[in-house]
């Protein structure tokens, strides 16, 4: 059960700030929120329910026998992100409001978007969905505990309320779809094959409407100053880049480097809008609290399809190079056994329609 704290004492604690009351906004922008709440809820539905259809309960098994992905990601989400936040907001010395809307972005588990990216890139779509999975259900204490260790340097209190909801319904949005996805694929792995290519394409629908809308619903974020828009863009990139980084240096292969590395720079931004929107409403922080995790969106997304682009091209150059993709030969299984055999044969028969994207 959330616990309700006073706004007030927000008011308080953040007096001394100088910004514009926060007035109720225009009724097209209402519905253009609500629009764009039911469009992409209901894509990234679908988008699970297309991951679900390309893994099988064999893939769940060799993941969390082997959990030292799942670890690393843990430690690259609720370290290692928060801490680079917290590090860049100070070197930027960016603004109260500013640096609170980046530390709670960091500290917001990773976004149902890491699974698409994931598998764009031909990276370990179950072990994505199980980080997914873990970082959502952790974030119900990991994101309070960064908030209390962190927000000290912008001010005294750390009485956040927590969209504990909202953490709940990101996780019945991924495992009911994704366990959907997976019995279609027991039934029928044609229409599995054909679902999956639906939610590739709605997943990039559900990126175009959230770029536009959200330039729509947040226009003061394109007039922020430049160290926002550089600690916007420079936070995903960071996350991005470690996540690989230390995932290459604890020996874990390419494909299950790049999967880390997207969940840990791709977070749930819905999340981090969500606390601000509970906690600070009312306040004269709030209009700069949203404007961080709304250009964080828009960066993290043109980032990772930046990053996906270059890998697509180093791909299909190293295809016509070498005439096949060895990548697919090295695939984590415990060999000789009966349920790694299954686990690599679904492997394989993914590869034509993860190809054809």
């Amino acid at each position: 059960m959330t616990t309700e704290f006073p706004v007030d004492d927000w008011e308080d604690i953040f007096s001394t700030v100088t910004s514009d009351p926060h007035d109720g906004p225009p009724a097209y922008i209402i519905a253009l929120k609500r629009t764009n709440k039911i469009i992409l809820t209901s894509l990234l539905a679908f988008i699970m329910v297309a991951m679900g259809c390309i893994v099988t309960i064999e893939n769940f098994k060799v993941v969390l026998r082997r959990p030292v992905g799942a670890f690393i990601g843990f430690g690259c989400q609720f370290v290692i992100l928060p801490l680079t936040a917290f590090t860049l907001a100070h070197i930027l010395n960016l603004e109260t409001a500013f640096a609170l809307g980046m530390l709670i972005t960091a500290s917001s588990p990773g976004g149902v978007t890491s699974n698409l990216y994931t598998y764009w890139s031909d990276g370990d779509v179950c072990l994505s969905i199980v980080m997914t999975t873990v970082s959502t259900t952790a974030a119900l204490g990991m994101l309070p505990f960064n908030l209390w260790l962190y927000s000290r340097s912008w001010t005294d209190s750390s009485q956040a309320i927590i969209p504990y909801k909202n953490i709940v319904i990101a996780l019945i949005l991924i495992l009911i779809p994704v366990a959907l996805g997976m019995l279609i694929r027991w039934k029928s792995a044609k229409i599995a094959g054909f679902v999956t290519k639906i939610g590739s394409i709605s997943g990039l629908l559900a990126i175009g409407i959230n770029i536009i809308i959200n330039g729509v619903v947040n226009p003061k974020m394109f007039t922020s100053p430049w160290t926002l828009w550089f600690a916007a863009a420079a936070l995903p990139l960071c996350g991005y880049g470690l996540g690989y980084t230390i995932a290459w240096i604890l020996r874990q292969n390419p494909k299950q480097c790049r999967t880390i590395s997207f969940e840990t720079g791709a977070q749930n931004v819905a999340i981090a809008l969500s606390l601000i929107a509970v906690t600070f409403d009312g306040t004269p922080l709030f209009n700069d609290l949203m404007t961080y995790p709304s250009i964080f969106g828009l960066t993290l997304i043109l980032e990772a399809l930046g990053l996906v682009a270059m890998y697509r091209i180093y791909f299909k150059k190293c295809q016509k190079e070498s005439g096949d993709n060895d990548e697919y030969e090295a695939v984590d299984m415990d060999e000789g056994t009966e349920a790694s055999k299954n686990t690599q044969h679904g492997k394989l028969e993914n590869l034509d329609s993860i190809e054809n994207v």
